[in-house]
């Protein structure tokens, strides 16, 4: 859970750029994927955030910080997967 706070906040602080966190992101798909950590697993996180923040921010978590966060963190995903992607599985 750490590591996936580090990685959101990371993605929160260069909101503007998300670009400059490309190649970090890629190498951490290579890395989940060496790990043997399926795809699908990060829609599991994803629904997690969400409910993390809708219970910690209440009646603040609006529909449209709802899709914030969700197109954020969709974001993350793409570039991990891209990384994921560029890999050959077993490599």
């Amino acid at each position: 859970l750490l590591q996936v706070m580090l990685v959101i906040d990371a993605a929160v602080s260069h909101l503007e750029n998300l670009a400059c966190l490309e190649e970090y992101l890629c190498g951490l798909g290579r890395k989940h994927q060496a790990l043997g950590v399926k795809v699908e697993s990060f829609s599991t996180v994803g629904e997690s955030l969400l409910f993390m923040l809708e219970k910690c921010l209440g009646p603040a978590f609006s529909p449209d910080v709802q899709e914030a966060w969700s197109q954020l963190y969709g974001a993350v995903v793409k570039a991990m997967q891209r990384g994921w992607e560029s890999c050959p599985e077993g490599d």
